[in-house]
């Protein structure tokens, strides 16, 4: 039988209250977009209107434009139209097989508007950081949490139940093309609800958001534009936090069925322990986790 003492494994999520509010992005000043710019990849696409290592050279010159370009940005919560269309490098995930699975979609996108994103990055990172919410059975996407992270919170609970000599039942899933069905209306809500994101930072996300367009290129060719109603871009450096939002509900969905359960980035564990000389636990345990992941594929 699952105890009282197992159910609380898995932590609340965060209440968020007003003063754990994020609703205005503070301005950067010609120094912190100096250092941003500076820190960046220095990689230049098709759609740049000037090779990225012109834009470093002249980075004095052009300090005080891309300064007011991107506190713009922050401050009317907008994301301009032209920084949404990105041309898509597909890379293989694994070995030399070209089949469609196997390709890994990089967005490449506009140098300034990566800037841009960064900027927002730093300021949003910070916000969940400090206010502690971000979940915390994720390890991937933050410092201090990595694959060992994970590897080493599993490798734990299961030997914790070894020592009351009980048996784990383990499930491992993993979301295919996980960052390309995130619902855009979902997403804006769940960034407003769970993690108090509003005002003009909510308008900055939801502009960010809509009327994505991309074009893919592959071996010189680029294909027609096409617009995207629904993902958050790969290589882009929000990608992986919008994500982290998004599949932050799983964890509630974990909560209401099992004890344990940990992941990291797109792949999920889930397990529970039973006593092995119980037939009754062991057909209990292999329901609960049947349950779970019925609900978790809803």
């Amino acid at each position: 039988m699952i105890t009282q003492e197992e159910k609380a494994t898995v932590p609340e999520d965060p209440v968020v209250g007003d003063e754990k509010k994020l609703q205005d992005f503070r301005q950067l000043s010609y120094e912190e977009v100096r250092s941003l710019v500076q820190k960046s990849t220095k990689k230049t696409c098709n759609l740049h209107p000037m090779p990225t290592s012109m834009v470093v050279a002249c980075l004095e010159e052009l300090l005080p434009v891309i300064t007011r370009i991107l506190n713009s940005s922050l401050a009317l919560g907008h994301f301009p139209s032209k920084w949404k269309d990105a041309h898509v490098d597909p890379h293989l995930k694994t070995g030399k097989d070209t089949s469609f699975p196997n390709l890994r979609p990089v967005s490449n996108l506009q140098y300034i508007s990566k800037v841009t994103e960064r900027a927002v990055y730093d300021q949003t990172h910070s916000h969940m950081s400090q206010y502690e919410l971000y979940p915390l059975l994720q390890s991937a996407y933050r410092a201090g949490h990595s694959t060992g992270t994970a590897l080493l919170k599993v490798q734990n609970d299961i030997l914790l139940n070894m020592d009351r000599k009980r048996v784990m039942l383990l499930v491992l899933l993993d979301l295919s093309a996980a960052f390309d069905p995130v619902d855009h209306q979902v997403l804006v809500r769940r960034l407003e609800s769970s993690f108090g994101i509003t005002g003009t930072v909510l308008s900055w996300f939801s502009s960010y958001l809509s009327q994505s367009s991309q074009r893919i290129c592959y071996e010189g060719c680029i294909s027609k534009t096409f617009d995207l109603h629904h993902g958050v871009p790969q290589g882009s450096c929000l990608g992986p936090l919008l994500f982290t939002v998004y599949a932050s509900k799983l964890f509630e969905v974990i909560k209401s069925h099992l004890p344990d359960g940990h992941a990291y980035a797109d792949d999920t564990q889930l397990y529970l322990s039973f006593q092995a000389d119980s037939e009754a636990d062991q057909a209990e345990a292999v329901s609960a986790m049947e349950r779970c992941i019925a609900s978790i594929s809803n």
